[in-house]
C-alpha cells in the first residue's frame, strides 16, 4: 500500500496535492476571516466570501480541485462550536457540490473567465450566483435544523440569509479573482494611469462619504447612495470588467464597514441592522450586476468593432490584391461613395478626390467615355444593369482597362470596377503565341505532323514535313501511313506503337521512310501523345538525317587522316632529333678547325669558310630546334617543369642573348621592368625561350628603331580566373574546371609585352600571325628566312602555362605582343598529352 501512495505522487501528482492543500488553507482562512470581521449581526453575514473563492478554484483549476473544497469546509465546521464529525461532513459536502454545479453549468455554456461577454455574466449571476448556491444553504438548513440547532420555525429565515450570503460571495469575490487572476498584458500609458488614479480617488472619496461619513450630510433625506453609480458606469465604459469588479468590491467593503460602524444610508432607513443587511446586498447586487453587464456590454461591442474593422481591413486588402474597386450610386441623390482601392486603381493616393460622377468619367478614356456615361444614365433611369470594359487615363498618362459590372435596385446602383489591365496583356500574348506558334509549325525546318492515335491519320502537317516526303497537303491529309506507303519496314510502326502506349513518348527514334518519288531515306523521329479537345494525337517531329550518316563515313576518313598526321608528327620528332646529332658533330668539328686555322698560316678564304659552315650549321640548328619543338607539342610529349625564379634576372638574360643581334640591326633595347617586380613560378625554359622568339622577331624585323621590353605585375579579374582554371583543366584532362586540385583562388598576373618599331603588318597578316609554317608572306621568308613555328611554338608554350599571347600591329608603324600568364601554377607537372584528349 505505501508503494502505491509513492508511486501515485511521483511525477506531477505533487502539484495537484500542493494545489488541492493550498485552496483548502485559502477556503478555511477566509472562512475564519468572514466570521470574525464580517458578522454584524447574529450569524447573518452580508456576504460569504468563501462561496466565491470555492468557484474561482474550480473554474480556474478545474473540478477535479474538488477536495480542497472540501477539505477547506469540513475543518472550518470543525471548528465551528458544538460541532460534530457528521454535521462538518454534510456540510463540506453541500459547500462542495455547491461549487461543482456551478462549474459544471458555466462549462456546459462555454464559459469564459474574462466575463467579456454578457453571456458570461448572465451565466457567473443566474447559474453560479443565484442558482448553484440553493444546494448549500438548502441541505445547510435541514441539517441544522435535523440535528437541532435551530428550530423549524428559524427555516426560511436562515435559508435566505445562507443563500443571499453565498450569492453576494460569488457576485462580488468570482469576478475578482476570475478578472485579475493574469495581468494585463497590454501596457497602460501614463495618460491611462492618470484617469485610473483619478478614478480610484473618487471612488474612495465617494465611498467613505456615503457609507462610513458621520457627518450630517450622511444623515441628510437625500439617495446618496447613488452616488458611486457614476464611477461604477466610469469604469465599465472606460475600464472594461477588471476595474468594474474591483468598484464593486470596494463599494461593498464600505457598504459594510459603515454599518458596522453605525452609518451609511442603510442604517437611517432601516430599526435594524438585519434590514439594514438586507437593504446592503440588494444594493450591492444591483449595482455588483449592473456594473458587470454594463461593461460586458461595452467590451461586446468593443469587440464587434475590432471585428468588423478586421473585416473591413481583409475586404480592403483582398480588393488590393484583386485590384477590384467598388462604388455606390444613391439613384435619387445621386451621391457617389467609393472605396480605397477605387483611388488606387485611378493612380490618386486615398482621400484626395471627392467622389462624384464628373470626377470619376474624367479619369475615362475620351473614346469609352460616351460608353461609360449612356451605361451610368441606363442604370440610373431604366435601372437596367451593365458589364462593360473600357479604359481609364491614370495621371501620369499611363493607360489601364478595367472591367465594371453594376447592379441596380431601388435606390442604388453598386458597381465593382477591376482592374484587368494584365489580364488583357495576358490573353493578347496567348493569341500571340498562338499565332508564332502557328508560324514556327509551318515556318519550321523540323518536319511536324499531327495525326489521330485510333486509325494513325493525318490531320495537318507542315512545308518542312510535306516537302521531305514530295506529298502535297491535299494529297496527305485524310490519309493514313498505310495509305501513302510511308514506312520501308512495317515493323517500324508496331514498334513505336507500342514505345508510346508504353512511355507517352518516344525520342531520337531512327526509321527508314519512303518519298513519294521512291527514294529511300533516313528520319530520325520523335512523337508525343497529346489532346486535340477530345481526340488524342500524335505529335510528330522528324529530321532527316541521310545526309548526316553519309557524312559519318567522311567523319572516319578525317580521324584516319589525323591518326596519319599524328604519326608524321612523331615521326618529325624523331627524325628531328636523329639530324641534330650528326649536326652538332658538324658545327663542333668547324669549330675546332677555326681554332686550329688561326694558330697555323692558312689562306683567309680557308677560315671563311669554316665560318659559313658554323653559321649555317647553327642556322640549320635552330630550324630543327623549332621542328623539334612542335613535332613534340603536336605529338604530346611536351611536359611542363615548374621552378620558381626572380623574374628580373629572367628578363636580364633574356637581354643579354639578343642584345648582339638588336645591334647588329642598330636597335635600341629599353627595358621597363621595376626592380620589385618579384618572382613567379613557372617553366623558366618556356618562358624564356618565348621571350626570346618574341625579341628576336622584333630585332630582325626592325632596322634603326626600338625595341621595348616591359613587365608589370597585375592583379588577376574574375573573368582571367575562369579562363586560367579552364585551360588548367584542359590541359591536366579534368572533367571539370573547378577542381579543387586547381587553383581556386585568385593571384597574380605578369604581364609581358615587346613592341617594337619594324616593319609591322596589315590585318590579314595578323590573322594567321600564329599559325604553324607561317610568316607576313612569302617576300618576308625570303627576306628574313625562318620555318614560321617561332610564334606557334610561343603560344602553345602560353597556353600550356595557363596564360595566353596576343598581338596588335600596324603596317610601315610596328608590332606589339602581350604575354599573360599567371603568377604561380600550383600543378607540379601539366602535360600536353592531356590537351590534345
Amino acid at each position: 500500500m505505501q508503494k502505491k501512495f509513492l508511486n501515485a505522487i511521483k511525477g506531477h501528482s505533487w502539484r495537484y496535492f500542493l494545489t488541492v492543500g493550498a485552496i483548502a488553507s485559502i477556503y478555511y482562512v477566509t472562512s475564519q476571516l468572514a466570521v470574525s470581521t464580517l458578522t454584524l449581526s447574529t450569524e447573518i453575514y452580508p456576504m460569504w466570501p468563501a462561496a466565491g473563492i470555492a468557484q474561482v478554484a474550480l473554474l480556474l483549476f478545474g473540478p477535479k480541485m474538488w477536495p480542497g473544497i472540501a477539505i477547506g469546509g469540513f475543518l472550518f465546521s470543525m471548528s465551528v462550536p458544538s460541532a460534530n464529525i457528521a454535521v462538518a461532513s454534510i456540510s463540506a459536502a453541500a459547500r462542495t457540490l455547491q461549487a461543482w454545479t456551478g462549474t459544471y453549468l458555466l462549462q456546459g455554456m462555454n464559459f469564459n473567465a474574462r466575463l467579456d461577454r454578457l453571456k458570461d455574466i448572465l451565466g457567473i449571476v443566474g447559474l453560479s450566483a443565484f442558482t448553484s448556491t440553493l444546494i448549500n444553504s438548502t441541505i445547510g438548513s435541514i441539517v441544522v435544523c435535523l440535528t437541532g440547532l435551530s428550530s423549524w420555525s428559524n427555516f426560511g429565515t436562515m435559508w435566505g440569509t445562507w443563500w443571499v450570503g453565498d450569492a453576494m460571495g460569488i457576485l462580488l469575490i468570482a469576478p475578482l479573482l476570475l478578472t485579475w487572476h493574469k495581468l494585463p498584458k497590454v501596457p497602460i500609458n501614463r495618460k491611462q494611469m492618470i484617469e485610473r488614479a483619478i478614478w480610484l480617488l473618487l471612488l474612495v472619496a465617494v465611498g467613505w462619504l456615503v457609507f462610513c461619513s458621520r457627518t450630517r450630510a450622511a444623515y441628510a433625506r437625500y439617495p446618496l447612495e447613488y452616488l458611486p453609480f457614476p464611477l461604477v458606469v466610469w469604469a465599465a465604459f472606460r475600464f472594461g470588467q477588471r476595474y468594474t469588479a474591483i468598484s464593486n468590491f470596494l463599494l461593498c467593503g464600505f457598504a459594510i464597514w459603515g454599518i458596522a460602524r453605525g452609518s451609511g444610508p442603510f442604517l437611517k432607513h432601516s430599526s435594524s441592522i438585519p434590514q439594514a443587511l438586507l437593504s446592503l446586498q440588494a444594493f450591492i447586487a444591483v449595482i455588483a450586476v449592473t456594473g458587470l453587464v454594463l461593461a460586458a456590454t461595452v467590451s461586446e461591442r468593443r469587440q464587434a468593432e475590432i471585428s468588423l474593422r478586421a473585416s473591413e481591413a481583409s475586404l480592403a486588402n483582398a480588393q488590393r490584391i484583386a485590384q477590384l474597386g467598388n462604388w455606390d450610386l444613391h439613384r435619387n441623390t445621386q451621391q457617389l461613395r467609393w472605396s480605397e482601392e477605387m483611388y488606387r486603381i485611378l493612380g490618386e493616393v486615398p482621400g484626395t478626390l471627392e467622389p462624384s460622377l464628373e470626377a470619376f468619367l474624367a479619369y475615362v478614356h475620351p473614346e469609352d467615355r460616351e460608353l461609360v456615361k449612356s451605361s451610368i444614365e441606363a442604370a440610373l433611369f431604366q435601372q437596367q444593369s451593365y458589364s462593360i470594359d473600357y479604359r481609364i487615363v491614370l495621371p501620369d498618362g499611363s493607360q489601364r482597362t478595367v472591367c465594371e459590372q453594376a447592379a441596380v435596385n431601388s435606390l442604388y446602383i453598386t458597381s465593382t470596377v477591376q482592374d484587368i489591365t494584365d489580364r488583357k496583356r495576358s490573353e493578347a500574348a496567348l493569341r500571340s503565341s498562338e499565332e508564332r506558334f502557328s508560324k514556327a509549325f509551318h515556318a519550321s525546318p523540323v518536319g511536324i505532323s499531327i495525326c489521330t492515335v485510333t486509325d494513325g491519320c493525318f490531320l495537318d502537317a507542315n512545308e518542312s514535313f510535306l516537302r521531305s516526303l514530295g506529298w502535297e497537303q491535299q494529297e496527305l491529309i485524310g490519309h493514313t501511313v498505310s495509305d501513302i506507303g510511308m514506312l520501308v519496314n512495317s515493323e517500324d510502326n508496331d514498334r513505336i506503337t507500342k514505345i508510346l502506349q508504353a512511355q507517352k513518348s518516344i525520342g531520337n527514334q531512327e526509321i527508314k521512310i519512303r518519298t513519294k518519288a521512291g527514294e529511300v531515306r533516313d528520319w530520325l523521329l520523335s512523337a508525343e501523345l497529346i489532346d486535340l479537345g477530345s481526340t488524342q494525337c500524335v505529335l510528330i517531329m522528324t529530321s532527316d538525317i541521310t545526309e548526316r550518316l553519309r557524312s559519318e563515313e567522311f567523319r572516319r576518313g578525317k580521324e584516319a587522316a589525323e591518326a596519319a598526321n599524328q604519326s608524321k608528327s612523331i615521326f618529325l620528332a624523331n627524325m628531328s632529333h636523329e639530324l641534330r646529332t650528326p649536326l652538332n658533330a658538324i658545327i663542333g668539328y668547324s669549330e675546332l678547325l677555326q681554332e686550329d686555322a688561326r694558330e697555323i698560316p692558312v689562306d683567309e678564304e680557308f677560315i671563311d669558310d669554316l665560318l659559313k659552315i658554323n653559321t649555317a650549321g647553327h642556322h640549320l640548328l635552330a630550324l630543327i630546334k623549332d621542328i623539334l619543338d612542335f613535332s613534340k607539342i603536336e605529338a604530346g610529349r611536351t611536359d611542363l617543369h615548374l621552378e620558381t625564379f626572380s623574374i628580373l634576372n629572367l628578363v636580364k638574360e633574356a637581354i643579354a642573348t639578343i642584345a648582339p643581334m638588336a645591334d647588329k640591326n642598330s636597335n635600341i633595347l629599353e627595358i621597363q621592368c621595376p626592380e620589385n617586380i618579384g618572382s613567379m613560378q613557372s617553366d623558366l625554359t618556356k618562358l624564356r625561350q618565348s621571350l626570346l622568339n618574341l625579341l628576336s622577331n622584333a630585332s630582325k624585323f626592325t632596322c634603326s628603331g626600338t625595341i621595348t621590353l616591359a613587365v608589370i605585375r597585375s592583379p588577376e579579374t574574375p573573368a582571367e580566373a575562369a579562363k586560367r582554371r579552364k585551360k588548367l583543366a584542359a590541359y591536366r584532362g579534368d572533367k571539370t574546371e573547378n577542381s579543387s586540385s586547381l587553383l581556386s583562388s585568385s593571384q597574380d598576373w605578369i604581364v609581358f609585352t615587346v613592341k617594337d618599331t619594324g616593319i609591322g603588318m596589315n590585318s590579314e597578316q595578323l590573322a594567321k600571325i600564329f599559325d604553324p609554317f607561317t610568316q607576313a608572306d612569302s617576300s618576308t621568308t625570303k627576306k628574313y628566312g625562318g620555318t614560321g613555328l617561332g610564334l606557334t611554338i610561343t603560344q602553345k608554350f602560353c597556353e600550356m602555362m595557363g596564360g595566353d599571347i596576343s598581338a596588335c600591329s600596324e603596317l610601315e608603324k610596328g608590332s606589339i605582343f602581350t604575354i599573360r600568364l599567371p603568377a604561380i601554377i600550383n600543378e607540379t607537372s601539366l602535360s600536353v598529352e592531356n590537351y590534345d584528349k
